[in-house]
């Protein structure tokens, strides 16, 4: 029991999260620990959990932001792009803390990446230019009031403070703080 205690506070955790930025999107846009879920997923659970628990956690607070799956290309990018996080996590799952935060924040480069050549393929406000991608990677369509450099930001430093945080919810009482249960057993 009191095992999966720490797996059920912070899935309890990221769920409150999860809806309070769905419910303040303007605040801090983007700024959600689900990518780190994903990331740290082979820190928190083993096997299969590892991508199941955050998958059902996104599954299931998805409609609350968005509503119904309306539009298939944007879930289907969105889910590609948290798979990539989660392959991320898993090779960077047996490193130190500072290199599993400098992987943090690569996976949330490549997530940036992912959907931002997607919106620039899919979506025709863009150019398919250079200069249309580069619009989608920094500044985003002209109709957003917040450019996507803000995105790409909240999401940096989302999954760098929220996988240092699940990294020290799996500290067993160790003096090193970059020693993980699950790495050393």
């Amino acid at each position: 029991m009191h095992r999966y205690l720490p797996l059920g506070i912070i899935i309890t955790l990221l769920i409150i999260f999860r809806m309070v930025g769905i419910v303040l999107p303007e605040a801090l846009p983007n700024f959600q620990p689900l990518a780190a879920l994903f990331f740290c997923g082979a820190l928190l659970a083993p096997g299969w959990r590892a991508f199941a628990i955050p998958l059902g956690i996104w599954t299931i607070t998805y409609p609350f932001g968005i509503g119904p799956i309306h539009d298939l290309p944007l879930f289907v990018t969105t889910m590609l792009a948290l798979c990539v996080t989660s392959l991320m996590g898993k090779f960077f799952s047996s490193r130190d803390m500072p290199t599993l935060l400098v992987g943090a924040a690569a996976a949330a480069l490549a997530f940036h990446f992912i959907t931002c050549t997607a919106a620039w393929i899919g979506d025709p406000m863009y150019a398919k230019s250079l200069t249309g991608l580069w619009q989608s990677f920094w500044t985003g369509p002209p109709t957003s009031s917040i450019p996507s450099w803000v995105f790409l930001r909240n999401l940096v430093a989302a999954n760098v403070l929220f996988t240092g945080v699940f990294v020290l919810a799996t500290l067993r009482r160790s003096p090193s703080l970059t020693v993980c249960p699950v790495l050393s057993k």
